[in-house]
């Protein structure tokens, strides 16, 4: 029993436990900079880590000059996190209001002095009991950006500190600066559960990492790096759990298959890169155009395609009338001193409201077919399947 509750033992095996977890959300950080969190998390790993291992080994200061500065140490990771989370959260870290709590707990603690423990304990619980209650309101549902099991792990052990934080500050309120047997052992227990907490959420931010890592990649995976639209893969796999669940709620859908006009001499006349922004801005239009529920890609090249669930055939002819306005008023500028450029797109439309296509990829063959049916009649223009109609062309204000 005495091995189990021993506290030397369980604070040096918890520290280099998190010290190595510490280490691979560096080895995240590393590979991707961009996401600062990250080195909040590192930091805070590292900063309780350290005062863990400096709490057993001597460094060469007084006893009271070293219970300070691990105290010091073990304060910041709670501010330290809290920053990690809130960035996550697409927050404003408030580094200086985080630094302000630390001092203001270190500023009591010190105050309280070497022989008042009581007041100490109630100094340094009052900070984690701020920082963590504001933690599990930045990771409460509703209220968070992160998601998945990571955050509902950080939340439980944020919950949980702020819980043990409490305990150990009414006791220390009761215990006054009396310790006797008893007190002493509740304030190793609390302090090895709040070890472990520590632990738990070093554990819990490399787990957010990950989600984080495996997140960006199927992104990247899924979505064209030049417009951030969905890609033909992405695409596919979100239109055809679309089409099934269409099918199956017995509702119409319609597919829009866009191709920019004479985009070939676009790029010839003013480079490639200047075709490349009038993609980023044609997919941005898109984007700005798409109803709640609409799935927007980028096909191949010029080539853009849109479904529309639970939409008719006049339904999605509105939705391209838009589109084609929405369109004409792009003005690309090919250079600073160039005057800005007109463009347009032709726009294939079939919907399921006509017919009843056996599968995405008749759906999108019929809008294919009126696509090139645009193109031959003029360009900028709109063609409807099953209607054998064609409107015509868009007048320009």
């Amino acid at each position: 029993m005495q091995s189990i509750l021993d506290f030397q033992a369980t604070v040096l095996s918890t520290t280099g436990y998190g010290l190595a977890l510490t280490a691979v959300i560096t080895m995240f950080w590393l590979r991707n900079r961009g996401e600062r969190a990250f080195l909040y998390f590192c930091a805070a790993g590292a900063s309780v880590s350290l005062g863990g291992v400096f709490s057993l080994l001597p460094i060469g200061l007084p006893p009271w000059p070293q219970l300070v500065f691990n105290n010091l140490l073990w304060m910041l990771f709670h501010p330290l996190a809290l920053c990690g989370i809130r960035h996550l959260n697409g927050k404003s870290p408030r580094v200086w209001q985080s630094l302000l709590l630390v001092a203001a707990g270190m500023a009591a603690y010190l105050q309280a002095g070497p022989a008042d423990m009581g007041q100490r304990t109630i100094a340094v619980c009052l900070v984690y009991l701020v920082a963590w209650l504001l933690a599990a309101r930045e990771l409460w549902p509703g209220h968070s950006r992160i998601a998945g099991a990571g955050r509902k792990m950080a939340l439980a052990v944020s919950l949980l500190y702020a819980l043990l934080a409490l305990a150990r500050l009414v006791h220390a309120i009761w215990t006054g600066n009396v310790y006797d047997a008893h007190s002493m052992s509740f304030s190793m227990l609390s302090s090895l559960g709040m070890h472990w907490l520590s632990f738990s959420f070093i554990l819990c931010a490399l787990y957010i990492c990950y989600e984080r890592a495996l997140e960006q990649t199927q992104h990247q995976a899924s979505h064209d790096g030049l417009t951030n639209l969905l890609n033909q893969r992405g695409f596919r796999e979100l239109a055809e759990a679309a089409c099934r669940r269409a099918w199956r709620e017995r509702k119409p859908l319609a597919l829009l298959l866009l191709d920019v006009d004479h985009f070939k001499s676009i790029n010839d006349r003013h480079g490639h890169q200047f075709g490349d922004l009038v993609l980023q801005q044609l997919a941005a239009c898109l984007r700005a155009q798409a109803r709640a529920g609409d799935i927007v890609g980028r096909y191949g090249g010029e080539e853009f395609v849109m479904l529309l669930p639970r939409t008719g055939l006049q339904d999605a002819h509105a939705v391209a009338q838009r589109i084609l306005r929405a369109v004409d008023a792009l003005r690309p500028q090919p250079a600073a001193a160039a005057p800005p450029l007109s463009i347009s797109v032709s726009i294939g439309v079939a919907s399921t409201s006509q017919q009843p296509y056996d599968g995405l990829s008749s759906l999108f063959r019929a809008a294919d077919s009126q696509l090139y049916r645009a193109k031959r009649n003029g360009r900028n223009r709109i063609e409807l399947a099953e209607g054998q109609y064609a409107v015509g062309n868009f007048s320009r204000a």
